[in-house]
């Protein structure tokens, strides 16, 4: 194993952690963010870059929205306590 490997196995492990923790929202994104390194790991000529790059872009769509939803909660709370 190269150390570059390091990166997507560590995500592969934090959504199997996740999965188990049912923690839904940090298995997906972890493992789309894994996929797209796997799949940046094959030929170009084997993965479509569209579906490469679909992951990449799944996966910060869906930390964008649990950053925001977390705002929102956050937000909601400090309007309440005013």
């Amino acid at each position: 194993m190269h150390w570059n490997d390091w990166p997507m196995v560590c995500l592969a492990l934090s959504a199997l952690i996740a999965l188990l923790s049912r923690r839904w929202m940090d298995a997906a994104w972890s493992a789309c963010f894994a996929i797209f390194l796997l799949f940046d790991k094959v030929l170009p000529t084997a993965v479509p870059w569209q579906l490469k790059y679909a992951f990449l872009l799944a996966g910060v769509l869906l930390i964008a929205s649990e950053v925001a939803g977390t705002y929102r909660r956050y937000k909601h709370s400090q309007n309440a306590r005013h």
